[in-house]
């Protein structure tokens, strides 16, 4: 493996959109959500430890979540878990990724995964990122995100709109512009246009490119950074940082993004939705996950029970229904988005209790 290459794991979300299972205390990355036996942020790790050194795999993650880290990833150094004290979204978290890595190596080239999702074709991933690391070895000034090939107008991700007719490499193109979530007329015109790509969140880039870039199109950000050193007040630098993703704080601004487009069966594993569409279902198309559960006349519903009480349910369709100790949460499955505003009056009702 390259001593150059490094993996760095965004793991500092709530996770709210899995509530009530995902929880503050222990957001959906530390959680086994598929039935593997292994959380989310295990699976990346393992995931990352075939592509890069294991001294050079990092994390980024809320202070609050050090030791759920240190316990689920015993193998990680500890000087290799950053710690933000205040979530002020991906472009800090990035920014503070690179400082801390160009202070002791200035030519890393940087692989960015969220801690969250799944990847069903590991050989194909593994195959797709070797080739991104390559391509940005060639050409450094470049800054690389993987696109995510559409195979339905899904109005839940944002869209990469790229020029199909200049092949750089091996299904890596320029990318013209960012589209953000769509309506689903637009969304079916972005998957028959044969151009756009879902936006995966995931990135592969020079360390030094990705600074340069940040001291030209986000001068604050870069300058709260500047002088980074292991003794610098990270309190400080983060209460004078903007919240801004790393989409709008750069990638929507410079010209230097490319875009790989990759099929190695994707999930960001956003919401229950898109859990339920992974999982079995029964021959009435109900997902189910715990004991103590009795469905009478329902069907397409998606039942976890993780509490001690029997849940019994009677002629509901296309349903979520979540069970734990101290939450039940039933919601219809198109009206999940919702689900982020019932934790907003669960935490109103009774702040961190329940959330």
């Amino acid at each position: 493996m390259n001593s150059k290459h490094h993996a760095v794991i965004m793991a500092g979300g709530i996770g709210s959109r899995f509530w009530p299972l995902s929880r503050n205390q222990k957001p959906k990355q530390f959680l086994d959500i598929l039935g593997t036996g292994k959380t989310l942020i295990q699976m990346t790790y393992d995931r990352l430890s075939q592509l890069v050194p294991q001294e050079n795999i990092w994390v980024v993650s809320h202070i609050d979540y050090a030791g759920l880290i240190k316990e689920q990833l015993p193998g990680i150094n500890a000087s290799n878990i950053l710690l933000e004290p205040i979530r002020k979204n991906t472009a800090p978290c990035l920014m503070y990724t690179a400082a801390r890595i160009s202070a002791t190596n200035t030519d890393a080239l940087l692989f960015i995964a969220p801690s969250d999702h799944l990847i069903v074709n590991e050989s194909l991933f593994k195959s797709d990122v070797q080739n991104a690391f390559a391509y940005i070895e060639q050409n450094p000034k470049q800054l690389l995100t993987f696109g995510i090939q559409a195979s339905r107008p899904d109005t839940g991700y944002g869209y990469i709109n790229f020029n199909s007719e200049q092949v750089l490499n091996d299904e890596i193109y320029p990318v013209l512009k960012f589209a953000e979530k769509p309506d689903h007329n637009t969304a079916l015109a972005y998957l028959q246009s044969g151009n756009y790509v879902w936006n995966s969140g995931m990135f592969l880039w020079s360390c030094k490119t990705f600074l340069e870039e940040m001291k030209t199109h986000a001068i604050d950000l870069y300058n709260s950074f500047n002088g980074f050193n292991l003794n610098s007040d990270l309190l400080t630098i983060y209460q004078n940082c903007n919240s801004i993703s790393i989409d709008y704080a750069l990638m929507e601004k410079t010209d230097k993004a490319v875009v790989k487009s990759v099929d190695f069966g994707w999930s960001d594993l956003g919401t229950w939705g898109s859990l339920y569409q992974l999982k079995s279902q029964d021959h009435l198309q109900n997902s189910i996950n715990g004991s103590l559960i009795i469905l009478d006349e329902s069907s397409n519903c998606l039942v976890e029970n993780s509490g001690k009480q029997l849940v019994a349910i009677q002629g509901l369709d296309d349903f979520i229904v979540v069970n734990t100790e101290d939450v039940l949460l039933i919601c219809k499955k198109s009206s999940e988005q919702k689900i982020k505003d019932m934790v907003s009056k669960a935490e109103q009702l009774h702040p961190r209790r329940f959330t």
